[in-house]
């Protein structure tokens, strides 16, 4: 049955067919040809794989985004980071991820903050003298900070597939994802250092700073809303999403008026069609979890690990490693959704930490979409600063460098992750 699965998920990859379906249609191969199962025994771990309380924070944070971003929220924001920043050399690159983590902060998802943000930010990158190859590179970092920054459309996925508090996911990716926006942060003034661009303005105004700070205050305010309440205990993961799109409205419609009731149609429209992938994607790939915990592979990858190695460290890093690589190959939440209950036992029953390998399981999927055959961030940002395939990967390796480092630091430092989430909601 497994070879079944595994042989007729590939061929039909290779064949273009779409993710879930080929996910789905694997799955269902194995059931009917390799065991006496019955054929509904996958539309039966479909369904139990999209019955999930806490994967109803998923389809809930991308309308929160969606609700967010037709506010237009994210021009008030971006002025916002200008006044803060934008006097400095380098002072636009930085100011696009400032937003981008702020941004993130409401989100959850990569690809929704690189549109709200990107869009805005990349015609100025360009006037300001940013070549587009490097415009593009650090908008798909930038992006890439969705997933990490809570709250994040992959966390919820990962706490769904393994039962792990949502609450604490969310909190452990906040330091990791400071320091990966940090370091972009940086590598904008380097460039313009180098290049003698974006030497910025020299003056600081404390008085726009308040100015912009009072019109985006509302939007500012909302990841702290959602981050307090899950850690207070006051509502759960699943439930702040509720809350972040019932804000979102009161933002667009009541504070800043930028929201009609015509509006509603289009930010549904689009929530429901990210949300059914979502969904799908999920309730497919449990039909994959059935087989392997039949088969037992977890437990055979298990002893094969093993026989490498005993040490933890060494396991999580060759897990790490093939997930970079998986990641190359194959979108970031199909390969979680596949891989994710093979791998999590294994770590479980060594005694590795469980928060700090999710999180830097979190971090390790987003490398895959800024690499190529995938590499949806990377190609969005293709479309997004109009360069050319060749010119966005110029600077891909600093971002990938960057994430990586920042894994090495919670490998060797994994309090990095831990004390947060430890300090506020108990160890």
């Amino acid at each position: 049955m497994l070879t079944i699965a595994i042989i007729g998920l590939l061929v039909f990859l290779a064949l273009g067919v779409p993710v879930s379906f080929a996910i789905g249609l694997g799955g269902l191969l194995a059931i009917l040809f390799g065991s006496n199962l019955p054929g509904f025994m996958a539309v039966q771990q479909m369904i139990r794989g999209m019955n999930s309380f806490a994967l109803m924070a998923g389809p809930l944070f991308i309308l929160a985004g969606e609700i967010m971003g037709a506010a237009n929220l994210s021009k008030l924001i971006l002025d916002f980071c200008r006044s803060v920043i934008s006097w400095t050399k380098g002072g636009l690159g930085m100011v696009s991820v400032m937003a981008n983590m702020i941004f993130a902060g409401i989100s959850g998802s990569g690809a929704a903050t690189m549109s709200a943000i990107g869009s805005l930010t990349v015609p100025e990158l360009k006037k300001s003298g940013y070549h587009r190859s490097f415009v593009a590179s650090l908008i798909a970092g930038s992006g890439a900070l969705g997933p990490i920054i809570p709250p994040s459309t992959n966390m919820i996925v990962y706490a769904s597939l393994t039962g792990f508090s949502t609450g604490k996911l969310f909190i452990g990716g906040i330091v990791p994802g400071i320091i990966i926006g940090l370091c972009l942060m940086g590598m904008c003034y380097w460039y313009a250092n180098k290049y003698k661009v974006d030497l910025g303005t020299g003056t600081f105004d404390i008085r726009l700073v308040w100015k912009t700070f009072k019109k985006a205050f509302f939007a500012l305010i909302m990841p702290f809303i959602i981050i307090g309440g899950v850690t207070s205990g006051f509502f759960t993961a699943t439930e702040s999403g509720i809350i972040a799109c019932l804000y979102g409205l009161v933002c667009g419609f009541f504070i800043y008026r930028t929201l009609q009731l015509r509006d509603l149609y289009t930010i549904f429209k689009r929530a429901t069609a990210s949300s059914a992938m979502l969904m799908m994607l999920m309730g497919m790939a449990n039909i994959y979890s059935y087989i392997f915990a039949r088969e037992n592979l977890a437990g055979h990858i298990k002893d094969l690990m093993t026989s490498i190695s005993t040490n933890p460290t060494v396991v999580v890093l060759i897990i790490i490693g093939i997930m970079l690589v998986i990641g190359c190959f194959m979108e970031t939440l199909a390969a979680t959704a596949v891989i994710l209950p093979i791998v999590y036992p294994i770590i479980t029953n060594l005694g590795v930490d469980p928060l700090m390998f999710a999180v830097l399981y979190s971090i390790a999927t987003v490398v895959g979409a800024l690499t190529p055959p995938v590499g949806l961030y990377l190609f969005m940002s293709m479309n997004i600063a109009e360069a050319t395939f060749q010119e966005a990967i110029r600077y891909s390796a600093p971002v990938i460098l960057i994430i990586l480092a920042t894994m090495g630091l919670i490998v060797l430092f994994p309090q990095l992750v831990t004390f947060l989430p430890n300090l506020l909601m108990g160890a």
